[in-house]
């Protein structure tokens, strides 16, 4: 499913740079990437929903699912549909992860951003299969919009997880704290819209990290 996972990337949440790359991290970087795509259990699931709008946001009919905020609503103003995503890069990876930032913490590191990589990627798939369904209709997908982005609340992962049944259908379950498990796991909105997006606004615009975030420091996005 996945052949390579993106290298600069990688980097990227490791915060490094081109000229930053030393010969201990080109090799920390290609015994993790390989170890990453060969305990990887990429899985995704994705459902394609009406919407209406109702007094306190955005209602998923047949669910209890309420999208709540402006941000959601300004994310979705132009649809009548969405689809839901979820994806994972699966339970190994995790156990990988852990183990190694006990026993070789360098590596636990550079495997943590291969598999925050993997999840993108795995995601990513499953959008160009939803890009081609909407497309053939003569339609265009938003960027991904997921719990905790701007006012919509991290809470929504609940009933949003409930209603694609994540936990049986790919193995994604939540903590207490609305945290994914697998951790290398994400769930996003997808609006389905019949202009194109637009290009000069992401997830960047909505974060409320945005003032404190490392990655714009550096002339970048998560």
């Amino acid at each position: 499913m996945i052949g390579r996972l993106n290298r600069e990337e990688i980097l990227r949440y490791l915060g490094y740079k081109d000229s930053g790359v030393t010969e201990r991290i080109e090799q920390l970087l290609n015994r993790c990437e390989a170890e990453t795509l060969e305990i990887l259990q990429p899985k995704y699931i994705y459902r394609r929903f009406r919407i209406e709008k109702c007094d306190d946001g955005i209602q998923i009919p047949g669910t209890a699912l309420v999208l709540t905020g402006k941000d959601i609503q300004e994310h979705l103003k132009n649809c009548n549909e969405m689809f839901l995503l979820g994806a994972t890069a699966g339970i190994e990876l995790d156990k990988r992860i852990r183990r190694y930032m006990v026993t070789e913490p360098d590596v636990g590191v550079v495997m943590d951003s291969c598999g925050i990589q993997a999840v993108e990627q795995i995601a990513d798939l499953a959008e160009k299969e939803m890009e081609q369904e909407v497309l053939a209709e003569g339609c265009h997908l938003t960027w991904r919009f997921s719990p905790g982005y701007g006012d919509l609340p991290l809470e929504t992962q609940r009933e949003l997880i409930r209603v694609l049944d994540t936990h049986r259908k790919i193995g994604v379950s939540l903590t207490g704290s609305c945290l994914m498990m697998p951790s290398k796991s994400v769930t996003a909105i997808l609006g389905i819209s019949d202009t194109r997006r637009d290009e000069r606004k992401n997830k960047c615009d909505f974060c409320n990290n945005r003032e404190r975030c490392a990655f714009r420091k550096r002339g970048t996005r998560c």
